[in-house]
């Protein structure tokens, strides 16, 4: 090889290398652009109190939050059922891990009390007798948030703790300041807060179905996670599906000072190079492995999903579960769906009843493959009728319900859950549609006994009540007897003719029985003219006398 050859190949590697080093200064670059910031989170969740009865969710809707928050990439310092020092302590750890965070915010449940402009967050092990022992048993949140504050960053702070508050109860009659739920925070002293609370200021929030989510968190859970959608938007839709899930009875309060937009979940943008330079870009597709990104298909493929999903819904037939079913097995709403469709089935009565062949039974394998949860038993649409129905059942094969009820409460949801036991199958204390129609194929004998039952001790019932009426109108006839005897001796003791009841003295007869001596007419007349004859010889006696003197 010539030395010209030799010169030309060394430039050839020389630019070749600068172009590498180029390239490696753009991807340097590209990467600390697309470098996400920090954001941190504190997570509590109180429900194990030691002083006043439990609460039966905040753990679980902590807990819930914590994986979500996990999810959208923040660095979460947590802790359940906390007490004072065990607060303090993750409060402090929480403060060390904000130090150049872009971001920070704070999700608590359990127990909250407002005294004055105060709002204190209250530890499992906090006995509560005056007003002094807050500061020294319970949390102030805004230890809290001077903690999020020293820097700029967008903070915010979200309180489950607005719920009906026995603490609350304990040091009002101590203290005016006390108040219901929790005061108002105002963000106009700084700027890039969002403070949102479970309910109204100074109103109860409520703590949602047992072994669920409160309907705050439950709302929570649904919209934090959207993509591209700003904080203050998923509060909006927060507050909309809390309002129509509890009746208009709970409105989501919130209050902000954040400047622009702040997404929880942002789509991630990659840093671009320069489009003249179609090495280096050719150089970086090379040597960077674009991102996992869902595809277009899959995202069209959801989108029907949602829409079949809510045309089937409308329908609300069996024909219309199906056809989601066969369209989407696997879909988001498959498991509604096929609670629905056995509701609907379990709920027609086939074309030839009065000759009808059973349908065949509901397997063990089919009952196992589904678990209870609220969402499938909302989903079912029972109400207080069946309700009832599905407790007497749950009676008559065997379990204690206990007192008939137009919902599902704690001894109920006990009973299903020890029904779901002897079944082999997940022990939620919530039903599915299938569920509900395995119940009514095995009780159905026991429970057509226990109605026959019921109805033979109605019968029996109705018949002694009407033999009593009868026993008191006999006794009623003795009162009369004894009434008539009285008026006898009455009449007796006054010397005059008993002339018998009412209705006989109207019918002009008098009583067959004892009327009393009564004097007659003609020995009336010959006392009197005996008394006369007297008279005359004491008065001749007495004119004599006086005559002779």
């Amino acid at each position: 090889m010539s030395f010209a050859t030799r010169i030309a190949a060394f430039r050839v590697r020389l630019a070749a290398a600068f172009a590498l080093v180029v390239c490696g200064l753009v991807l340097a670059s590209g990467a600390e652009a697309a470098l996400p910031e920090r954001r941190v989170a504190l997570v509590i969740g109180n429900s194990a109190y030691t002083a006043v009865p439990p609460l039966a969710n905040p753990m679980r809707d902590a807990k819930g939050v914590s994986a979500a928050l996990k999810r959208l990439g923040f660095e979460v310092v947590e802790g359940y059922d906390l007490k004072m020092d065990d607060m303090t302590n993750v409060v402090r750890q929480f403060a060390q891990k904000l130090d150049g965070a872009k971001a920070g915010l704070v999700y608590y449940a359990g127990h909250g009390i407002a005294v004055g402009d105060e709002n204190y967050l209250i530890p499992v092990d906090a006995s509560l007798r005056s007003e002094a022992d807050l500061d020294f048993r319970a949390v102030n949140v805004q230890l809290v948030l001077r903690q999020m504050q020293r820097d700029e960053r967008v903070n915010i702070v979200i309180l489950d703790a607005c719920r009906d508050n026995p603490f609350a109860a304990q040091l009002a009659a101590k203290s005016r300041a006390v108040t219901r739920g929790l005061t108002p925070i105002e963000t106009q002293s700084a700027s890039g807060i969002l403070i949102a609370f479970a309910t109204d200021p100074r109103a109860t929030a409520l703590d949602g179905e047992r072994d669920g989510h409160s309907p705050f968190t439950d709302a929570l859970l649904k919209h934090i996670e959207t993509p591209e959608v700003s904080i203050t938007t998923v509060m909006d839709r927060v507050r909309a599906d809390v309002w129509e899930s509890t009746g208009k009875k709970q409105k989501p309060w919130t209050n902000s000072s954040i400047i622009g937009e702040f997404k929880l979940n942002p789509t991630v943008k990659l840093a671009s190079a320069d489009p003249t330079d179609a090495s280096a870009a050719k150089a970086i597709n090379a040597a960077v492995p674009a991102p996992a990104m869902p595809s277009a298909p899959v995202f069209d493929r959801s989108q029907i999903d949602i829409k079949t999903w809510e045309a089937a819904e409308r329908g609300n037939s069996a024909a219309d579960y199906r056809a989601y079913l066969d369209a989407f097995p696997s879909g988001q709403f498959a498991t509604f769906a096929r609670n629905r469709l056995a509701s609907l089935e379990a709920a027609t009565p086939p074309a030839n009843a009065a000759g009808a062949v059973a349908a065949p039974a509901v397997t063990d394998e089919a009952l196992k493959a589904e678990t209870g949860t609220a969402q499938t038993e909302t989903a079912m649409k029972l109400d207080a009728k069946v309700r009832r129905e599905l407790q007497t059942r749950l009676r008559a094969s065997g379990f204690q319900p206990g007192k008939l009820a137009a919902s599902f409460g704690p001894s109920q949801r006990k009973a299903i859950l020890e029904w779901q036991k002897s079944r082999g199958i997940p022990e939620t204390g919530f039903l599915t549609a299938l569920q509900a129609t395995a119940l009514r194929e095995q009780s159905e004998p026991a429970y057509q006994r226990l109605l026959a039952d019921e109805a033979k001790a109605a019968a029996e019932k109705k018949s002694r009540t009407a033999d009593r009426g009868k026993a008191g109108k006999t006794r009623g006839g003795v009162a009369d007897a004894g009434e008539e005897m009285y008026q006898r001796d009455l009449a007796r003791e006054r010397g005059v003719a008993y002339q018998g009841p009412a209705g006989q003295r109207a019918a002009g007869t008098t009583s067959s029985g004892y009327q009393g001596r009564v004097r007659q007419r003609g020995g009336a007349s010959s006392d009197s003219a005996g008394a006369a004859a007297i008279g005359s010889i004491i008065g001749g006696a007495i004119m004599g006398g006086i005559l002779g003197r």
